[in-house]
């Protein structure tokens, strides 16, 4: 982000490459340094400075009401800006519900082009950013569920390479568990024979780039992430040679890798029916409907 920058200036930034200043705040660790949309706007004013920098509402975990609420935020100094400013500054934002809990991010961003889009780095957050996994992950990682977490804590912190290299020696510890999850989906959905037997195969295979091209096109489609086999995508993430590459780089890749596990764990929870939640649901209605017929005879 140079000092000089015109943010009047026509910069195309392909949408791709674009997340939302929200999602920014809410979700990116320390040390991430990304385009992202919807950062300032025209203050269509007269005076003062023409561009205001927004603080949309967030939903972040609230320590007081002890779940995840709207949060409301202002900024330490002035929103708004000139032209090619590059801003060092704090955003505090607030419980809207218990008006006591805190969340203040340290950022440096600048405006690009003229469509409201801006560069943020975020340097400083407290309390730390909070992520939820869903007991999915626990379930499906078993013993190396505690190598994730110190994983989750480097991410947190935005040190990529300490974050990448955990993930990277849970999913190998882990890939002949997640393959055989995997087959136990197939079986369950009664895929034809070969597919259940190249997944098996690829169990055997001590190299998870030939246990990846074992199960090429034969992932159930429920197991897909985003239309993509989810063990190649982790494969390639692995592929990645740490210190060929900055922190910050590997700080998105390890990124990447927890999204991907989380959601297969969650896939995985789903096309094998064990939703307990649901199941003490359905047996309380059922419990709830033979009692009532009961006093109704009574």
């Amino acid at each position: 982000m140079a000092e000089n920058e015109n943010p009047a200036e026509d910069k195309a930034i392909p949408p791709q490459d674009l997340v939302p200043w929200s999602e920014f705040l809410e979700d990116y660790p320390l040390n991430s340094v990304q385009n992202v949309s919807e950062y300032y706007e025209k203050t269509h004013s007269q005076y003062g400075d023409p561009f205001r920098r927004l603080t949309p509402t967030l939903r972040l975990h609230c320590s007081k009401c002890k779940g995840v609420r709207n949060f409301s935020g202002r900024w330490t100094h002035h929103d708004t800006f000139s032209n090619g400013d590059v801003v060092h500054d704090f955003v505090k934002y607030t419980c809207k519900d218990c008006e006591d809990a805190s969340k203040t991010f340290c950022v440096i961003s600048q405006a690009i082009g003229d469509n409201g889009n801006g560069c943020a780095l975020k340097i400083g957050e407290f309390p730390e950013l909070h992520l939820e996994l869903p007991r999915s992950v626990e379930k499906l990682l078993g013993d190396d569920y505690k190598l994730f977490v110190k994983g989750l804590t480097c991410e947190k912190r935005g040190l990529g390479i300490g974050a990448f290299t955990y993930y990277r020696r849970v999913v190998e510890a882990q890939k002949n568990h997640l393959i055989a999850e995997i087959l136990r989906v197939a079986e369950k959905l009664g895929g034809p024979a070969d597919i259940r037997d190249k997944l098996k195969a690829a169990q055997k295979e001590k190299q998870f780039s030939r246990a990846v091209d074992a199960v090429k096109g034969v992932i159930p489609e429920s197991l897909l992430v985003d239309s993509h086999n989810p063990l190649k995508l982790l494969h390639n993430a692995l592929s990645i040679c740490v210190h060929a590459e900055p922190d910050e780089q590997c700080l998105r890749i390890a990124h990447s890798i927890r999204l991907v596990l989380v959601d297969l764990s969650e896939r995985l929870k789903l096309a094998l029916g064990e939703q307990d939640e649901l199941r003490t649901a359905v047996s309380d209605l059922l419990n709830f409907t033979a009692e009532a017929k009961k006093k109704a005879k009574d």
